[in-house]
């Protein structure tokens, strides 16, 4: 049985359910019994199979339908970026799909499956996993990274390190020299860029600069734990979006802590969050990307035989929840 001519009769026999079952599962039906839909989902992405492929290709039409899978809707970020990807879309002529991955592997897996089975266009993705960019490089549907830079990927995104940098640059530009990054992963752009200003201005961190949270379940609590262990090692924080913006200030709040007065906290998105609490963000030009991204999925370069990749610039939006150190601050 050839890996690349498998049909869904094929995947049925393989996984030893009906033809019918296998549809269910790639139409992300409900009913299926998990144990059942993980065996097939596992042949599926083992054999490469791209439902309805062959179909669209015989076809040779436009669906007119452009795919967008994001990361998580509880970030007010990413329903910036649908907002945006809609307008864009919607002025080329083109509709929108939305699906969230919940930052979720097998979700996002299967959310590409079901895209390739409506026969999109092309698909918008902020991916959870590099091993489902492997199965879409794999199909012929055109497909953009998006919100990241990935090595051998079409992708585009703003320079998160250069945010994080401007951030950092913008605190020590006010006196502040004991700062600390609030994020998921040591690896996050945004807080190697932060720390390349440190080193620039000769400002040592410590070894609590960094303050690992789970970013995508808002699980936060660990945060307050941490800083009532460490009392006044901080004058600063950057985070990495503003939903960890918020948190923070209402909880230094609840302690008797005064923003900006005590404390300076920069956010990241300048989502409606920083724009209504006045918090200092750094703004990602959205609508920017998705101009561009649908341009590049929709243009007659084929971004799937030519890697291209873009990084636009962020702005810092200096607002209240910033101010000046003076040395009687914690």
């Amino acid at each position: 049985m050839k890996k690349n001519n498998l049909t869904m009769k094929d995947i049925a026999q393989l996984a030893g359910v009906s033809q019918p079952t296998v549809s269910r599962v790639i139409n992300n039906n409900p009913k299926v019994n998990p144990l059942i839909k993980e065996r097939v989902l596992n042949i599926i992405k083992e054999y490469n199979f791209k439902p309805n492929q062959n179909a669209k290709t015989l076809r040779g039409n436009s669906s007119k339908i452009i795919g967008l899978i994001v990361f998580d809707f509880s970030n007010y970020y990413y329903l910036e970026m649908v907002k945006y990807a809609e307008k864009a879309a919607r002025e080329k002529g083109y509709t929108i799909i939305v699906m969230n991955s919940e930052g979720n592997q097998s979700l996002e897996l299967e959310h590409i499956m079901q895209l390739i089975a409506r026969k999109v266009d092309g698909i918008l993705i902020a991916p959870t996993s590099k091993e489902n960019l492997k199965y879409l490089k794999n199909t012929t549907t055109p497909f953009l990274v998006i919100n990241t830079i990935f090595k051998n990927y079409s992708s585009i995104s703003t320079s998160l390190f250069d945010g994080g940098k401007i951030a950092s640059d913008f605190l020590i530009s006010l006196g502040h020299k004991k700062i600390a990054f609030i994020g998921a992963d040591l690896k996050n752009p945004k807080f190697l860029g932060m720390k390349s200003s440190l080193e620039k201005n000769k400002i040592k961190m410590g070894k609590s600069s960094f303050i690992k949270t789970d970013t995508l379940n808002m699980k936060l609590d660990n945060i307050f734990y941490y800083l009532d262990s460490h009392p006044n090692e901080f004058t600063a924080f950057i985070c990495s979006n503003d939903n960890i913006a918020l948190y923070l200030i209402s909880e230094f709040e609840k302690r008797g802590v005064k923003i900006p007065e005590d404390i300076s906290v920069v956010g990241f998105d300048n989502t409606i969050i920083s724009k209504i609490l006045n918090i200092s963000s750094i703004k990602q030009p959205m609508e920017e990307m998705m101009i561009k991204s649908i341009q590049l999925l929709t243009g007659s370069t084929s971004i799937n035989n030519s890697i291209i990749q873009i990084e636009l610039e962020p702005i810092l939006i200096e607002r209240k929840s910033t101010k000046k150190f003076k040395k009687n601050s914690p």
